[in-house]
């Protein structure tokens, strides 16, 4: 029996208002959050869920959400949803007191403020006050409203008109080299997911293709965190520094190669739509790996072997274990890109995710080198874990 369960925690027959899915046997807990658009799947730690935890990520993946894989040695229930909602109520506050005040407004429009800058959403539905997110559905346009000024944005994507609308706060233009980035993001945004949507609904992915259909779910995600940060004060100088060389990169990869790999009896405009952007990423990726890879031989993964003799914890598994070890060799890491990635790596081990070939390559080549850094402490305990670990690793 599954027992549905709304945002605020109350029980409810109608399963399109639950967040929440609850399964007493096995115990499992699924839980849907629209803010962070993530599936998140909790479970007992004696209950066979491969099957379970397989489905539900590809339903993430379908839908371009993110996925939340955690098990736990106690009992799972809606109980300890509590805290959750409350966490959840915190962080709206937070987000408040960022810059962003609460939507409001009619049936047919919905505001946001910004200090001195408005969002003006209309609406193609009317809204229904009673559904939670109502107003960020149904979006016929949007506008950023600035005193007497008002500028429609080209894309009806609610987090890019929030990045538009900080950048304006900060004393950006709609025109400027930013602004045109944020609009070139939302359109790429929209043509990507599209594309994704259409080759996976009429079951054009293949051996041959399945590559660009990654990417293009892998650029999606990444658009959208990265209008997240820029609608944030404290990561917006950050993340603005770093969008127009984006839109500047070089395309990679032959258009006939694309087009051949996605038509079976036709081409349809949802994929052509989609080529320049992914040809775009595919140049991304590679400027992307070939830094990765340049700067590892320069490393010095400082202290790591020092943080691995204070490493007193006792870890369940050899996998848990080793992805514990690269999330620590990220956080000795130089260079912040190559930390960035490190730390995704040591996440995807310890959750049993499949790394792809260059992850574990790069993953490999750090280990190697942390352990050829000469240091006289310890040393030949940290060789006896480096060698568990590569052992353990051949398996991954």
């Amino acid at each position: 029996m599954v027992k549905n369960y709304d945002r605020d925690g109350n029980l409810t027959l109608d399963a399109s208002q639950a967040t929440r899915f609850a399964v007493p046997e096995p115990n499992i807990l699924v839980r849907y959050d629209q803010d962070s658009q993530t599936i998140g799947l909790k479970s007992y730690a004696d209950v066979d869920d491969d099957v379970t935890r397989t489905m539900l990520k590809n339903l993430a993946s379908d839908n371009l959400l993110n996925f939340d894989y955690r098990r736990f040695e106690k009992k799972v229930s809606p109980k300890g949803e509590s805290p959750d909602i409350e966490a959840s109520k915190e962080q709206d506050v937070n987000d408040v007191m960022e810059g962003f005040g609460a939507m409001t407004g009619t049936s047919k429009s919905s505001y946001q403020t910004l200090e001195n800058v408005k969002l003006v959403v209309k609406h193609s539905k009317p809204v229904n006050e009673e559904s939670r997110g109502s107003r960020s559905r149904n979006i016929e346009s949007i506008y950023i409203r600035r005193g007497g000024e008002q500028f429609k944005m080209n894309e009806n994507n609610l987090r890019a008109a929030r990045a538009m609308a900080r950048h304006i706060q900060e004393g950006g233009e709609m025109h400027d080299s930013v602004g045109v980035a944020i609009q070139q993001m939302a359109t790429e945004h929209r043509q990507l997911s599209e594309f994704v949507r259409y080759v996976r609904r009429n079951n054009l992915v293949n051996e041959s293709n399945t590559d660009y259909v990654n990417l293009a779910v892998d650029n999606v995600i990444h658009i959208r965190e990265t209008f997240e940060r820029l609608a944030k004060v404290k990561t917006y100088a950050t993340e603005s520094e770093t969008i127009v060389s984006r839109s500047q990169t070089e395309m990679l990869g032959e258009e006939e190669e694309f087009r051949a790999a996605f038509t079976e009896t036709h081409f349809d405009d949802r994929v052509g739509n989609a080529m320049e952007s992914i040809r775009k990423a595919m140049g991304r990726q590679a400027a992307y790996e070939s830094h990765i890879q340049s700067v590892i031989a320069s490393e010095t993964f400082k202290n790591i072997r020092e943080m691995m003799s204070e490493d007193l914890i006792e870890y369940e598994t050899p996998k848990i274990q080793l992805g514990h070890y690269v999330t620590q060799l990220s956080r000795c890491c130089e260079d912040n890109t190559l930390g960035a990635f490190l730390k995704t790596c040591g996440t995807k081990i310890t959750e049993e995710q499949q790394l792809s070939e260059f992850e574990m390559g790069v993953v490999r080549s750090c280990i190697s080198q942390a352990r050829e850094i000469p240091e006289t402490k310890n040393c030949a305990d940290h060789d006896q874990a480096y060698e568990n670990f590569i052992s353990e690793f051949a398996k991954i």
